[in-house]
């Protein structure tokens, strides 16, 4: 393992990875190294290539495409939140990267740089939060320069599977009054969580000018044991990019006092159940 990843990998399990067991951590961490993995496998890089990482995060993408960039090309870490900046900063300081980097405040809907800039697009996880995606991918296409790729990794979780799936009706006197809402929440058009799949992203793509596009629909399957302690942080943890909870997304359409109501029948539903969940991903890649 390089320098600049063992750096990265110590970083996240002691401060964004800190409240999870070490199993945990080292089961995330391998999960996202996978991914990372195979966005920067299907980004085909060249050397001299200037890449820029969207939604840069933890710089997940951008430390390792610096790595096989082995300082030829240029790598810019992009972020909307200046805290994430500081923290990839502090990284390759401690990594010892002063070349060939650059760090920029801005966001996917509008990135700052001129027309036809860089070489690759690589982003993870940065569509979910956006709601109108096909300016951004409009302007993914517009900094892109003839010729360029762009790969990246989106979650479907309009097709994850669903709490009403889980449970016995029968246990449940309001069934398909809680199955209609989450089925409502699962297709909100007004939710950028929900307001897409594998086929509006490849409409989009195809809108903004792309070609030779690939979309890999990924299901992974999960497995495993639930206590009642689990159900309330599931309803009340936000998916981040300032997104609504479950529980949240719930009362939009129902009273707090039912919602609370359906989280305490579910954590006698499902304590010391085993279930295994589907959850859908997409790997896209694309040419300008």
């Amino acid at each position: 393992m390089s320098k600049v990843i063992e750096t990265w990998t110590q970083w996240l399990k002691n401060s964004r990875f800190s409240y999870m067991t070490e199993e945990q951590k080292n089961q995330t961490i391998n999960w996202l190294m996978l991914v990372r993995d195979k966005i920067l496998e299907n980004a085909k890089l060249q050397e001299d290539d200037v890449l820029i990482d969207i939604g840069t995060g933890t710089g997940l993408l951008a430390f390792e495409a610096y790595n096989k960039l082995k300082e030829s090309g240029k790598v810019i870490f992009s972020d909307s939140a200046q805290d994430c900046l500081n923290e990839c900063k502090k990284i390759a300081q401690d990594c010892g990267i002063n070349n060939n980097v650059e760090f920029i405040n801005t966001d996917v809907t509008n990135l700052g740089l001129e027309n036809d800039s860089v070489d690759v697009i690589v982003m993870r996880s940065v569509l979910v939060h956006v709601l109108d995606k096909l300016t951004s991918i409009r302007e993914l296409h517009r900094i892109l320069k003839p010729g360029g790729r762009i790969s990246f990794f989106e979650p479907i979780i309009k097709s994850n599977t669903k709490y009403y799936e889980l449970i016995n009706p029968l246990n449940f006197p309001n069934y398909e009054k809680l199955k209609e809402v989450e089925y409502k929440i699962m297709s909100n058009p007004s939710d950028p969580l929900t307001n897409f799949d594998s086929k509006t992203l490849k409409e989009n793509l195809i809108q903004a000018g792309f070609k030779n596009i690939s979309i890999d629909v990924n299901i992974e399957k999960s497995t495993y044991p639930v206590s009642a302690s689990m159900i309330e942080p599931w309803f009340n943890t936000s998916s981040g990019g300032g997104a609504q909870s479950l529980k949240q997304r719930f009362m939009n359409y129902l009273e707090e006092q039912i919602v609370n109501q359906y989280i305490k029948d579910l954590e006698t539903e499902l304590d010391g159940k085993t279930i295994t969940l589907e959850s859908l991903s997409a790997y896209v890649y694309a040419e300008k």
